[in-house]
């Protein structure tokens, strides 16, 4: 009994674990945006929330970048089996590919004269390589780019029939090849259908969040401040001064543009930002099938599983969220209330 227990709490302790880094963990760790964004100046508010954002940053990342390298190793441990079943797909045989990976390991370093055979050596492996998987000659390749329209034409009709000749030879072979590739494609076109698809939401609050930038209103608001900012600038600069009234109400009038400015620009990034999370919060479903998609494309055109820890992609996106969230406070550049010092 004890040793059934002792295992439960162990697989709760690893699915606790687990789970504490997936994405669904860090949506609950985000901080919501505090109130009074406008505010002047440091407050509790403002440096409690900066504090949390960089806190829930720095977990984020060293969660993406332990799954990194571990996707990294598997990819290492597995790299000369991914390159063998590669070439294995386009025909070439085992032989000839061990031959150029050989040569290109060799060539390394190489210099001079010696360079140059190796090139030559490599040159001459790609040309049967692309004599098994192709039926062409590097020699026709060149061939056919000096043709005219007419020899291409006859050359395309006549690798046409060379082709269907052998299909003819063995039919059902050929059948087999075109149902692999088909279920290839249409697994890639899945896959691609639901990256874009993912793609353009994402895209549609990045082209938001760009367009508030250029705002025409926003814009003239910067315009008068700077304006009035190389006004002060001048007023500065003069000497003998007999008070500091210009500089007071040139001061006074840019903090009051720079007031006006925040005003206008941070509802509307928060109201973006809303928006935002809530894509990241639903899209993260559809995110973990495009994982499975690409992980199964991957396994497909390499012949190993790659698969890793679900959730990878989640984390990124919750991680370009994060880096609007942490920018929250962009619009505010009040500058402090002038405090006038006149003469004694």
């Amino acid at each position: 009994m004890k040793t059934i227990l002792a295992v439960f709490i162990f697989i709760l302790v690893v699915f606790v674990a687990k789970a504490q880094t997936m994405p669904e963990a860090f949506i609950g760790l985000l901080p919501s945006p505090p109130g009074g964004i406008c505010a002047e100046g440091e407050n509790d508010a403002k440096s409690g929330f900066i504090k949390r954002v960089g806190e829930v940053h720095d977990q984020l990342q060293e969660e993406i970048s332990r799954r990194k390298d571990e996707i990294e190793n598997k990819v290492d441990r597995n790299k000369s089996k991914m390159q063998q079943n590669a070439m294995a797909r386009t025909g070439v045989s085992p032989e000839l590919m061990q031959q150029m990976m050989a040569l290109e390991k060799q060539s390394k370093g190489a210099t001079g004269d010696q360079a140059k055979a190796y090139k030559e050596q490599k040159k001459a492996l790609a040309d049967q390589m692309m004599q098994q998987s192709m039926n062409i000659s590097m020699g026709e390749v060149e061939n056919l780019k000096k043709m005219d329209k007419a020899g291409k034409t006859s050359w395309t009709e006549a690798y046409a029939t060379e082709k269907k000749a052998e299909v003819m030879a063995d039919p059902k072979a050929y059948q087999q090849k075109t149902a692999a590739d088909m279920k290839d494609f249409k697994l890639v076109q899945k896959q691609k259908q639901l990256a874009d698809s993912l793609g353009a939401q994402s895209m549609k609050y990045m082209k938001q969040f760009e367009d508030l930038e250029k705002d025409e209103n926003a814009q003239a608001l910067l315009t008068q401040i700077d304006e009035l900012e190389a006004k002060l600038n001048e007023e500065y600069k003069k000497e003998n001064r007999q008070n500091d009234d210009a500089i007071k109400s040139l001061s006074n009038s840019i903090r009051n543009l720079q007031i006006s400015y925040c005003n206008l620009q941070s509802p509307k990034y928060l109201d973006i930002l809303s928006k935002y999370k809530s894509f990241i919060q639903a899209s993260l479903t559809p995110y973990y099938r495009l994982e499975k998609l690409t992980n199964q494309v991957s396994a497909a055109q390499t012949g190993v599983d790659l698969s890793s820890e679900p959730g990878m992609m989640g984390l990124q996106q919750i991680e370009a969220y994060l880096s609007k969230l942490s920018d929250v406070y962009r619009y505010n550049h009040i500058s402090p209330k002038y405090v006038y010092i006149g003469a004694e």
